[in-house]
């Protein structure tokens, strides 16, 4: 019994320190390569947005107001399906970064703007998937400035609280974009694969660990 709780805790941790990886590797090429905009980071594509239509420049709106539709309709359809058996919703957000990495590859890793906005929607559903399925393990994988704020009260007050999640899910999400940023330079197809890797073993990692997110 103790054997199987601490297993299952073990594979929540996993999956959800490699969630936040994959969102790192996925945010990185949406940066850096699908025209500048990120994948998850809400937020920030709202500021840039909005920089975009202040300055009526088309090339600065466009990649944030796809993104911000993109990660939408992620959310809003993985929460329109149905929960099912482990890993569900990771299989679709799979598929899509599946089809991220073709495109990516297909196009030599240096898509046309019109391809790009194409793979960066679907990165963003991806992503907005993914966040409602952290949501259900109570976890922040893609959206981390709450995180970093409670860990840093927690830090400064000495509360224990969630501190050491906290600040293992901001550790990954970090050493996810430091990986891709690395490969952007020195094998940039392999970006996408990266994430894909990342995801495969949260999905595996689950599964070892029994998680079902309630």
């Amino acid at each position: 019994m103790v054997l199987a709780r601490l297993a299952r805790r073990g594979g929540r941790r996993v999956t959800s320190l490699s969630l936040a990886a994959c969102a790192g590797a996925v945010d990185l090429l949406a940066i850096a390569g699908l025209g500048g905009a990120f994948a998850s980071i809400i937020t920030g594509n709202l500021v840039t947005a909005g920089n975009g239509i202040g300055s009526a420049d088309d090339h600065v709106f466009a990649p944030a107001a796809v993104a911000i539709g993109g990660y939408t309709a992620g959310v809003l359809t993985a929460q329109a399906i149905p929960r099912f058996r482990w890993p569900g919703h990771l299989v679709i957000e799979l598929a899509l970064l599946g089809v991220l990495t073709g495109g990516w590859i297909a196009t030599g890793s240096r898509p046309d703007r019109e391809t790009a906005l194409l793979l960066l929607a679907a990165a963003g559903l991806a992503m907005g998937t993914q966040s409602v399925v952290a949501s259900w393990l109570h976890e922040s994988t893609t959206y981390m400035t709450g995180t970093l704020t409670t860990a840093l009260h927690d830090l400064v007050t000495g509360k224990r609280g969630t501190r050491a999640v906290a600040f293992g899910q901001l550790g990954a999400l970090c050493a996810g974009a430091t990986v891709a940023a690395a490969l952007m330079h020195a094998a940039r197809w392999s970006v996408p694969v990266l994430a894909l890797c990342f995801l495969l073993v949260a999905i595996i990692a689950g599964a070892l660990g029994d998680i079902e997110g309630d």
